[in-house]
């Protein structure tokens, strides 16, 4: 009687300890064109050194993240804000037991050049945030309700005209207030030309399992040179910059309705379970549970 007792016992002290670290959520869904969202609450979950080809805008609503960017450790707590360049080298994860809960808002380069260019006509090229972790609870404040008007089951709430005029009034706050000056120029590989070639030439090619022998042929440098190159320009080696690539690619087909196999196929990755993993490892969820968010 005892022995059959205790495995029911123990079980219902994991499902009722606060400290269930087998949970991890993560939810993605885009806002509009150019704007997507994504609210998680990791335990555990930590993010490898990845960049993006977007500004990442996030609000931390309990815990705390902490990140590796330019050689600099941050953390990132409850009530602060985190803001991250266009393809700016960055990992993340937990900084405390509870983990990380958090809101970020994704806005493509173009799209926040405009929202700036109503701001300040005379302004050239693109904002840069040299401070990463920021405290402004006005801003944590607004870009939290701008997350619940870009919410699906509550964007109905809200009108049009609402939406822009905040999406409009957080991007002047963010630009004005936390941006430096001169305004940055946004164009990942500019530090050398050969590197954009490589770039361009690995964006045509996504599909294909490029060889490091083509590109370095490319560039007329050696196999390890391009490779020192290339880092140095980018913060990442090519073989990880092209699978963030193929990966980002990924993650606007299944946005836009593609089937898991045909996103596979046509991003380079072998198959459904391959791209799955890589999804999973990027994004803390699989294809799968990101489809069924989406919806």
């Amino acid at each position: 009687m005892t022995r059959s007792n205790q495995p029911r016992s123990a079980a219902r002290h994991r499902s009722e300890n606060p400290r269930d670290y087998t949970r991890e959520h993560a939810r993605h869904w885009r806002a509009a064109d150019g704007i997507d969202l994504f609210e998680a609450d990791y335990k555990r979950f930590t993010f490898p050194k990845h960049s993006h080809d977007y500004y990442a805008f996030g609000t931390i609503l309990n815990g705390a993240e902490k990140f590796l960017t330019r050689g600099t450790s941050h953390v990132a707590r409850r009530g602060q804000l985190l803001l991250m360049n266009p393809m700016q080298v960055h990992d993340g994860g937990p900084a405390c037991d509870e983990g990380y809960h958090y809101q970020i808002m994704f806005i493509a380069p173009q799209i926040f050049a405009g929202l700036v260019d109503e701001i300040s006509p005379k302004s050239k090229g693109l904002p840069f945030f040299s401070q990463h972790v920021i405290d402004d609870p006005a801003l944590h404040l607004q870009l939290q309700k701008l997350h619940r008007m870009f919410l699906p089951e509550t964007r109905h709430l809200t009108s049009t005209l609402e939406r822009d005029s905040q999406l409009l009034y957080s991007a002047a706050r963010l630009a004005l207030r936390h941006a430096d000056a001169p305004p940055f120029d946004f164009q990942p590989g500019a530090e050398d030309r050969r590197i954009r070639t490589v770039i361009d030439y690995m964006m045509a090619h996504q599909e294909e399992n490029i060889s490091l022998e083509t590109l370095a042929t490319l560039t007329g440098l050696s196999r390890f040179h391009l490779l020192r190159v290339f880092r140095d320009a980018t913060g990442l080696p090519p073989h990880t910059y092209l699978n963030h690539m193929r990966l980002r690619r990924a993650k606007r087909m299944l946005f836009d309705g593609h089937s898991i196999a045909d996103t596979a196929a046509a991003t380079g990755f072998s198959d459904q379970s391959h791209l799955s993993r890589h999804f999973k490892i990027m994004w803390g969820v699989s294809p799968g549970i990101f489809i069924a968010n989406r919806r």
